[in-house]
Protein backbone atom coordinates (compact mmCIF):
# COMPACT_ATOMS: atom_id res chain seq x y z
CA UNK A 1 0.00 0.00 0.00
CA UNK A 2 1.28 3.55 -0.89
CA UNK A 3 2.37 5.72 2.12
CA UNK A 4 3.21 9.40 2.58
CA UNK A 5 5.75 10.06 5.44
CA UNK A 6 5.19 14.03 7.26
CA UNK A 7 7.88 15.04 8.82
CA UNK A 8 8.90 17.11 12.41
CA UNK A 9 5.18 17.59 13.38
CA UNK A 10 5.93 19.63 16.52
CA UNK A 11 4.18 17.63 19.42
CA UNK A 12 5.44 19.52 22.65
CA UNK A 13 7.70 21.95 24.12
CA UNK A 14 8.96 20.82 27.13
CA UNK A 15 11.85 22.29 29.07
CA UNK A 16 15.45 21.92 28.97
CA UNK A 17 18.76 23.29 30.70
CA UNK A 18 17.89 22.58 34.40
CA UNK A 19 21.57 22.87 35.35
CA UNK A 20 21.10 21.45 38.72
CA UNK A 21 18.43 24.33 39.48
CA UNK A 22 20.17 27.19 38.43
CA UNK A 23 20.22 26.20 34.33
CA UNK A 24 18.07 28.63 32.28
CA UNK A 25 15.27 26.52 31.25
CA UNK A 26 14.24 27.08 27.52
CA UNK A 27 11.22 25.04 25.34
CA UNK A 28 12.63 22.07 23.12
CA UNK A 29 10.47 21.32 20.49
CA UNK A 30 9.33 18.00 20.19
CA UNK A 31 8.52 16.02 16.68
CA UNK A 32 7.08 13.22 14.93
CA UNK A 33 7.34 11.53 12.23
CA UNK A 34 3.95 10.46 10.56
CA UNK A 35 4.04 7.34 8.41
CA UNK A 36 0.19 7.36 6.76
CA UNK A 37 -1.17 4.97 4.39
CA UNK A 38 -2.92 6.06 1.51
CA UNK A 39 -5.98 4.78 2.51
CA UNK A 40 -9.56 5.76 3.90
CA UNK A 41 -9.83 6.79 7.57
CA UNK A 42 -10.25 5.92 10.31
CA UNK A 43 -7.47 3.48 10.73
CA UNK A 44 -5.60 1.92 13.69
CA UNK A 45 -2.47 3.77 14.99
CA UNK A 46 0.78 2.21 15.95
CA UNK A 47 2.64 4.86 18.17
CA UNK A 48 6.86 4.19 18.39
CA UNK A 49 9.89 5.58 20.60
CA UNK A 50 13.13 4.59 19.57
CA UNK A 51 16.04 3.15 21.59
CA UNK A 52 19.63 3.95 22.83
CA UNK A 53 19.45 3.73 26.85
CA UNK A 54 17.97 7.40 27.01
CA UNK A 55 21.10 8.70 25.37
CA UNK A 56 21.27 8.00 21.68
CA UNK A 57 19.12 7.09 18.98
CA UNK A 58 16.87 9.21 16.78
CA UNK A 59 13.05 9.24 15.62
CA UNK A 60 15.02 8.31 11.89
CA UNK A 61 17.46 5.62 13.07
CA UNK A 62 17.65 3.44 16.39
CA UNK A 63 19.25 0.87 14.54
CA UNK A 64 22.24 -0.72 16.52
CA UNK A 65 24.58 -2.98 16.65
CA UNK A 66 26.70 -5.03 19.12
CA UNK A 67 28.70 -7.03 16.53
CA UNK A 68 26.61 -10.09 17.07
CA UNK A 69 23.35 -8.98 15.95
CA UNK A 70 21.25 -5.39 14.86
CA UNK A 71 18.13 -3.75 15.88
CA UNK A 72 15.23 -3.17 13.46
CA UNK A 73 15.12 0.58 13.95
CA UNK A 74 11.62 1.93 14.76
CA UNK A 75 11.12 3.97 11.79
CA UNK A 76 11.61 0.66 9.88
CA UNK A 77 8.46 -0.53 11.64
CA UNK A 78 6.47 2.24 10.86
CA UNK A 79 7.10 2.10 7.23
CA UNK A 80 6.12 -1.80 7.38
CA UNK A 81 2.96 -1.51 9.33
CA UNK A 82 1.75 1.66 7.07
CA UNK A 83 2.32 0.12 4.14
CA UNK A 84 -0.33 -2.68 5.97
CA UNK A 85 -2.58 -0.33 5.97
CA UNK A 86 -1.91 1.70 9.86
CA UNK A 87 -1.19 5.21 10.60
CA UNK A 88 2.35 4.83 11.82
CA UNK A 89 3.93 7.62 14.61
CA UNK A 90 7.74 7.75 15.41
CA UNK A 91 8.29 9.91 18.39
CA UNK A 92 11.18 12.03 19.39
CA UNK A 93 11.60 12.71 22.86
CA UNK A 94 14.26 14.57 24.99
CA UNK A 95 17.77 12.78 25.71
CA UNK A 96 19.73 12.60 28.87
CA UNK A 97 22.52 15.30 26.95
CA UNK A 98 19.69 17.99 26.82
CA UNK A 99 18.95 18.34 30.93
CA UNK A 100 15.73 17.91 30.55
CA UNK A 101 13.61 19.72 33.67
CA UNK A 102 12.20 17.30 36.55
CA UNK A 103 8.61 16.44 35.75
CA UNK A 104 6.20 17.83 38.12
CA UNK A 105 4.41 14.11 38.85
CA UNK A 106 7.20 11.82 38.82
CA UNK A 107 6.36 7.47 38.19
CA UNK A 108 9.64 5.80 39.41
CA UNK A 109 8.97 4.30 42.95
CA UNK A 110 12.54 3.70 43.63
CA UNK A 111 15.15 6.28 41.43
CA UNK A 112 17.96 5.95 43.86
CA UNK A 113 17.66 2.30 42.18
CA UNK A 114 18.16 3.33 38.66
CA UNK A 115 20.81 1.72 36.63
CA UNK A 116 23.60 3.48 35.26
CA UNK A 117 25.35 0.49 33.74
CA UNK A 118 23.94 0.52 30.22
CA UNK A 119 23.68 4.44 30.00
CA UNK A 120 27.84 4.84 31.26
CA UNK A 121 28.52 2.54 28.50
CA UNK A 122 26.65 4.73 25.69
CA UNK A 123 28.06 7.66 27.68
CA UNK A 124 31.45 6.14 27.06
CA UNK A 125 30.64 5.94 23.31
CA UNK A 126 29.72 8.92 22.68
CA UNK A 127 32.92 11.01 25.05
CA UNK A 128 30.61 11.88 28.02
CA UNK A 129 31.73 12.04 31.39
CA UNK A 130 29.60 9.99 34.01
CA UNK A 131 26.08 10.80 35.34
CA UNK A 132 25.03 10.43 38.69
CA UNK A 133 21.47 8.62 39.62
CA UNK A 134 19.85 11.42 39.83
CA UNK A 135 20.25 13.39 36.87
CA UNK A 136 19.36 9.39 35.08
CA UNK A 137 16.78 8.91 36.79
CA UNK A 138 15.89 12.65 35.83
CA UNK A 139 16.23 12.04 32.14
CA UNK A 140 13.87 8.56 32.44
CA UNK A 141 11.11 10.40 34.00
CA UNK A 142 11.19 13.06 31.18
CA UNK A 143 11.38 9.97 28.42
CA UNK A 144 8.68 8.48 29.69
CA UNK A 145 6.49 11.78 30.28
CA UNK A 146 7.11 12.90 26.68
CA UNK A 147 6.60 9.51 25.31
CA UNK A 148 2.88 9.82 27.20
CA UNK A 149 2.81 13.29 25.66
CA UNK A 150 3.14 12.08 21.83
CA UNK A 151 0.89 9.36 21.89
CA UNK A 152 -1.83 11.62 23.70
CA UNK A 153 -1.14 14.29 20.74
CA UNK A 154 -1.90 11.20 18.56
CA UNK A 155 -5.14 10.36 20.37
CA UNK A 156 -6.58 14.27 20.83
CA UNK A 157 -5.78 15.02 16.87
CA UNK A 158 -7.21 11.37 15.48
CA UNK A 159 -9.25 12.97 13.28
CA UNK A 160 -7.07 15.44 11.10
CA UNK A 161 -4.61 12.41 11.74
CA UNK A 162 -7.53 9.86 10.26
CA UNK A 163 -6.95 7.79 13.29
CA UNK A 164 -9.36 5.73 14.95
CA UNK A 165 -8.51 6.58 18.80
CA UNK A 166 -9.89 3.07 20.19
CA UNK A 167 -7.15 1.15 18.17
CA UNK A 168 -4.25 3.36 19.24
CA UNK A 169 -1.11 0.84 20.13
CA UNK A 170 2.14 2.23 21.64
CA UNK A 171 5.46 0.86 21.79
CA UNK A 172 9.15 0.93 21.41
CA UNK A 173 12.41 -0.63 21.54
CA UNK A 174 14.78 -0.74 24.48
CA UNK A 175 14.64 3.13 26.18
CA UNK A 176 11.21 3.74 24.21
CA UNK A 177 10.09 0.52 25.29
CA UNK A 178 10.33 1.31 28.70
CA UNK A 179 9.03 4.77 28.57
CA UNK A 180 5.87 3.11 26.47
CA UNK A 181 5.07 0.65 29.09
CA UNK A 182 5.36 3.47 31.60
CA UNK A 183 2.97 5.78 28.99
CA UNK A 184 0.51 2.54 29.07
CA UNK A 185 0.58 1.84 32.80
CA UNK A 186 1.92 4.38 34.73
CA UNK A 187 0.76 7.47 33.06
CA UNK A 188 -2.73 5.86 31.89
CA UNK A 189 -2.63 6.62 27.96
CA UNK A 190 -5.56 4.89 26.60
CA UNK A 191 -3.86 2.77 24.40
CA UNK A 192 -5.18 -0.53 22.57
CA UNK A 193 -2.07 -2.18 23.35
CA UNK A 194 1.48 -2.09 24.21
CA UNK A 195 4.27 -3.62 22.28
CA UNK A 196 7.83 -3.34 24.37
CA UNK A 197 10.84 -4.96 22.67
CA UNK A 198 13.14 -5.45 25.46
CA UNK A 199 12.57 -2.47 27.24
CA UNK A 200 10.44 -3.72 31.04
CA UNK A 201 9.07 -1.36 33.55
CA UNK A 202 10.59 -1.87 36.65
CA UNK A 203 8.65 -4.75 38.56
CA UNK A 204 7.63 -2.16 41.34
CA UNK A 205 6.43 0.22 39.35
CA UNK A 206 4.08 -2.12 37.58
CA UNK A 207 2.70 -3.54 40.92
CA UNK A 208 1.81 0.09 42.25
CA UNK A 209 0.68 1.66 39.23
CA UNK A 210 -1.31 -1.21 37.68
CA UNK A 211 -4.15 -1.75 39.41
CA UNK A 212 -7.03 -4.50 39.30
CA UNK A 213 -10.24 -3.05 38.57
CA UNK A 214 -8.53 0.08 36.00
CA UNK A 215 -8.85 -0.40 32.23
CA UNK A 216 -5.32 -1.66 31.22
CA UNK A 217 -3.89 -2.69 27.82
CA UNK A 218 -2.72 -6.74 26.58
CA UNK A 219 0.78 -6.46 26.64
CA UNK A 220 3.43 -8.01 24.50
CA UNK A 221 7.03 -8.22 25.71
CA UNK A 222 10.14 -9.09 23.26
CA UNK A 223 13.07 -10.13 24.92
CA UNK A 224 16.35 -11.89 23.55
CA UNK A 225 18.03 -14.73 25.62
CA UNK A 226 21.26 -13.25 26.14
CA UNK A 227 19.41 -9.50 26.48
CA UNK A 228 20.93 -6.88 29.10
CA UNK A 229 20.80 -8.12 32.52
CA UNK A 230 18.43 -5.17 34.39
CA UNK A 231 15.96 -6.94 30.89
CA UNK A 232 16.60 -10.09 31.94
CA UNK A 233 16.05 -9.62 35.59
CA UNK A 234 13.20 -7.22 35.30
CA UNK A 235 10.72 -9.21 32.53
CA UNK A 236 9.45 -11.88 34.52
CA UNK A 237 8.38 -9.75 37.86
CA UNK A 238 6.98 -7.13 35.95
CA UNK A 239 4.62 -9.72 34.08
CA UNK A 240 3.86 -11.22 37.31
CA UNK A 241 2.79 -7.50 38.89
CA UNK A 242 1.03 -6.82 35.79
CA UNK A 243 -1.24 -10.07 35.61
CA UNK A 244 -1.64 -9.60 39.25
CA UNK A 245 -3.35 -6.31 37.80
CA UNK A 246 -5.13 -8.58 34.78
CA UNK A 247 -3.03 -7.28 32.00
CA UNK A 248 -3.52 -9.88 29.36
CA UNK A 249 0.58 -10.40 28.04
CA UNK A 250 2.49 -12.43 26.04
CA UNK A 251 5.84 -13.19 26.37
CA UNK A 252 8.10 -13.71 23.13
CA UNK A 253 11.45 -14.86 23.79
CA UNK A 254 14.04 -14.94 20.98
CA UNK A 255 16.58 -17.84 21.43
CA UNK A 256 20.31 -17.05 21.55
CA UNK A 257 19.22 -13.42 20.48
CA UNK A 258 21.21 -10.22 22.78
CA UNK A 259 20.06 -6.87 23.32
CA UNK A 260 20.34 -5.80 19.55
CA UNK A 261 18.16 -8.60 17.06
CA UNK A 262 16.19 -7.58 14.35
CA UNK A 263 12.33 -8.25 13.47
CA UNK A 264 13.30 -11.02 11.09
CA UNK A 265 14.67 -12.97 14.36
CA UNK A 266 13.31 -16.39 15.07
CA UNK A 267 11.39 -16.70 18.08
CA UNK A 268 10.80 -19.78 20.40
CA UNK A 269 7.79 -20.30 18.93
CA UNK A 270 8.84 -21.11 15.26
CA UNK A 271 7.17 -17.36 14.63
CA UNK A 272 9.82 -13.78 13.65
CA UNK A 273 9.44 -10.95 16.32
CA UNK A 274 8.15 -9.10 12.97
CA UNK A 275 4.92 -11.87 12.74
CA UNK A 276 4.34 -12.13 16.34
CA UNK A 277 4.17 -8.26 16.68
CA UNK A 278 1.27 -8.58 13.74
CA UNK A 279 -0.44 -11.36 15.34
CA UNK A 280 -0.48 -9.08 18.49
CA UNK A 281 -1.87 -6.26 16.59
CA UNK A 282 -4.46 -8.39 14.56
CA UNK A 283 -5.29 -10.02 17.96
CA UNK A 284 -6.10 -6.45 19.56
CA UNK A 285 -7.88 -5.37 16.49
CA UNK A 286 -5.67 -3.22 15.38
CA UNK A 287 -4.67 -4.88 11.54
Amino acid sequence: MAIRIVRDVVFAAPQVGYGGGNGTLVPYPLKLDAYLPERAGPVPALVLAFGGAFHRGTKESDAFSDGVGTSTAMADYCRHFAERGLACFSLQYRLAQTDPAPVTDPVLQRPEAVSLARASVVRQMLGLGPITVPDMARAMEAAYEDVATGARYVLAHADELGVDPRRVVIGGFSAGGRAAVYAAYARHVPVAGVVSISGPMAPEDAAHWARRGDKLPPLLAVTGEKDLDHVVKATPPMLDALASAGVVAEWCKVPAATHFYPASSVAADGRTVLETITAALKRWGCL
